[in-house]
C-alpha cells in the first residue's frame, strides 16, 4: 500500500541492476553490491518509508569499505541529502537500521581476497562483484535484531 497515493515519484522500488550499481558508483566493486543488498534487506525488514528509516555504516571510513556506504543509500533510501545515514568510524564492518523502536545490525561476511598482482585485478573485481549480486541474504550478511 502506498502512502502517497497522490505523488507519482514517491515510493518507486529500489531495484537496481548491476549496472546501474556500477553507474552511480563509478565502478563495480562488492562493498557497493553488499551495501545495497543489506540497505535493500533493512527496508523490507524495517518498513518501506525511506523517510522513517535510519542507517549507521561502521567501517573503515576509507575505500574500500566506505563504499558499502553508497550501496547502502541505494538500497535503503537512506541518503546523505535526507540526513539519515551516517558513516561511523570502525574496525569492524556492520550497519545498524533504525525504524522507531525496531533495530537490526547486518555485518557482512568476509569478503574472499583478490590477487592485487593479476594484471586483470580490476576485471576480477568486477566479476566477483557481480557474482555477489545474485546471491541469497543469508551468505552475505548475518543479521542481528537489537
Amino acid at each position: 500500500m502506498k502512502w502517497h497515493d497522490h505523488c507519482q515519484y514517491m515510493e518507486l522500488p529500489r531495484t537496481y541492476s548491476v549496472h546501474d550499481l556500477a553507474r552511480f558508483h563509478g565502478h563495480l566493486g562488492p562493498y557497493i553490491v553488499l551495501g545495497y543488498r543489506i540497505g535493500r534487506y533493512a527496508l523490507e525488514v524495517l518498513g518501506k518509508d525511506p523517510f522513517q528509516l535510519t542507517a549507521e555504516v561502521s567501517c573503515s571510513g576509507v575505500t574500500p569499505q566506505s563504499c558499502l556506504a553508497d550501496g547502502v543509500q541505494l538500497g535503503s533510501g537512506c541518503t546523505l541529502g535526507k540526513g539519515n545515514i551516517a558513516i561511523k568510524p570502525s574496525k569492524e564492518v556492520f550497519c545498524t537500521f533504525a525504524c522507531g523502536q525496531k533495530k537490526i545490525k547486518l555485518t557482512p561476511v568476509a569478503l574472499k581476497p583478490l590477487n592485487q598482482d593479476d594484471p586483470d585485478y580490476e576485471l576480477a573485481i568486477e566479476q566477483y562483484a557481480e557474482s555477489l549480486y545474485s546471491l541469497p541474504d543469508e551468505e552475505l550478511f548475518r543479521v542481528d535484531y537489537l
